[in-house]
């Protein structure tokens, strides 16, 4: 049996696998990395309540925390938006003139929309660079090229400085491998923000992603990220991380969207759904799997998760699947399982799915003939669709590149700077944290003309709108770009 929580649907019970699109799955030591998802700076976690991430890096034993001892000290400054002075000793107090109030210690006063405690208050100084942290699976279990990542990150960058930078400040990207490994991507969150990078950016891995996004919120530094899960059953939901966005849409908001899509081609027929075994997907198992429910009834035959070591079954599973009689089946799961366990297809299934990697060429290499007609949503268009939308894309990735062409990793990793590249022109040539958040925070719509177009809130993490939908043509063994955008 695949799964030890395998449900009966329909006559037969059919347990599959399932593991993250930009995830292979629960890694070691993943349940002892997050931040806890509430705590403003200067406001202690009560003594009980979920413990974190200390500034060690470490797990905080949640009943050895005292009650907003972060916030004791005292002190005074200025931001772009006004001056303050503040005292700290849980909650903080401050005052504050058109902006934020300056922090004592960890605590700190707020007036207007900017969060209080917010990173660093304190401006960039004058044509100080801006410093990128990138942490991406360079190694590990990951279905991505190695040298695809670390040719892509920095292009825009690279293409930005040459006219000028951003209000007149120059990028600097860094790429840090995080080895596909939770703990491995927390130490190297904890580096960046160390040494003062601006912000940090989660290029692939929801695992890592997850963990990172709550630790950079347990410093109260800004991270950005593509769109994984929305929550976590120990450890809250996301969207209560005051530093964290999501520049395309979640699982949980494509989940209705593929339905849609497998309802309009597979109407009155049998189909499955795979989920990977990892709490992180628990949310959107249960999203995806009441919609395909409530769209196909007792034709939804086959609802499972997958085992971690995925490959190892991909006979067996691809067996399960064909015994069902599914014709489509929703997978979630890794990159890698998908091209191992159609392989091992005795008949002919559509695969459909939420984004970003399943939609990669690699997978279409691998995983050709028997995904022929695949289809899953994407954050970017791929390389068939990708010079019309973005001319300029293309001859930065040569210009950086000794002349080679770009593959289509490089076109989400060059769709996501580009599009941090406008929120941090919107934050105004004085840029602080707290000028960086009040634009994200100000309900502003950000499009890049890449990813479809973003707007976040206060209490709004997940900003994306629409996806590409990719269909894996099997004759070029690539992905090509349906027309259109796709919305829930």
């Amino acid at each position: 049996m695949i799964r030890r929580r395998s449900r009966q649907i329909g006559v037969a019970a059919v347990a599959l696998a399932f593991a993250v699109v930009s995830g292979c799955g629960q890694k070691p030591g993943v349940s002892g990395l997050y931040a806890g998802p509430g705590g403003s700076s200067g406001q202690g976690a009560a003594a009980g309540e979920l413990g974190g991430i200390g500034t060690d890096g470490q797990p905080v034993d949640p009943g050895a925390l005292d009650t907003g001892t972060q916030g004791a000290g005292a002190g005074t400054g200025t931001d772009a938006a006004g001056t303050g002075t503040g005292t700290g000793t849980g909650t903080g107090t401050g005052t504050g003139t058109g902006g934020t109030g300056d922090r004592g210690g960890s605590g700190g006063g707020t007036s207007g929309p900017v969060p209080p405690g917010i990173g660093d208050p304190t401006p960039l100084k004058p044509g100080e660079p801006i410093k990128i942290g990138v942490h991406a699976p360079v190694t590990g279990a990951a279905a991505i090229p190695q040298n695809s990542i670390e040719h892509a990150v920095g292009v825009y960058a690279d293409y930005i400085n040459k006219k000028g930078g951003i209000n007149g400040r120059k990028l600097q990207v860094k790429l840090e491998n995080d080895n596909f490994d939770p703990s491995t991507a927390v130490s190297k969150c904890k580096s960046f923000i160390e040494q003062k990078y601006f912000l940090v950016i989660g290029s692939a891995g929801a695992d890592q992603i997850d963990a990172c996004a709550r630790y950079a919120n347990s410093r109260q530094w800004p991270y950005i990220s593509g769109g994984v899960h929305e929550s976590n059953p120990r450890l809250g939901s996301l969207n209560a991380l005051r530093t964290y966005f999501a520049a395309y849409l979640t699982y949980e908001q494509q989940a209705p969207v593929i339905t849609r899509e497998i309802r309009a081609a597979f109407s009155g027929q049998k189909v499955g759904l795979i989920v990977a075994e990892n709490d992180n997907l628990d949310n959107y198992a249960k999203v995806q799997g009441n919609s395909l429910k409530q769209a196909f009834g007792t034709k939804l035959v086959l609802n499972d998760r997958a085992p971690k070591k995925i490959q190892a079954e991909a006979t067996s599973i691809a067996a399960k699947i064909c015994n069902s009689g599914a014709k489509a089946v929703v997978w979630n799961a890794s990159p890698g399982g998908l091209v191992n366990v159609s392989k091992a297809l005795t008949c002919s299934v559509k695969f459909y799915g939420p984004g970003n990697t399943s939609g990669l060429n690699v997978v279409a290499t691998g995983g050709c003939p028997q995904i022929d007609g695949a289809r899953f949503f994407s954050s970017f268009p791929q390389l068939d669709r990708m010079d019309s939308i973005d001319p300029e894309f293309r001859k930065a990735y040569k210009a950086k590149n000794g002349g080679a062409d770009p593959d289509d990793i490089a076109i989400n990793a060059w769709g996501l700077e580009k599009l941090v590249g406008q929120m941090l022109q919107a934050a105004g040539k004085n840029l602080s944290h707290r000028t960086f958040m009040a634009a994200l925070n100000s309900g502003k719509t950000f499009d890049a003309g890449v990813f479809p177009s973003v707007k976040f809130a206060p209490n709004k993490r997940f900003g994306g709108s629409a996806m590409y939908l990719l269909e894996a043509d099997c004759g070029s063994r690539q992905y090509k770009t349906r027309p259109g955008r796709y919305k829930p």
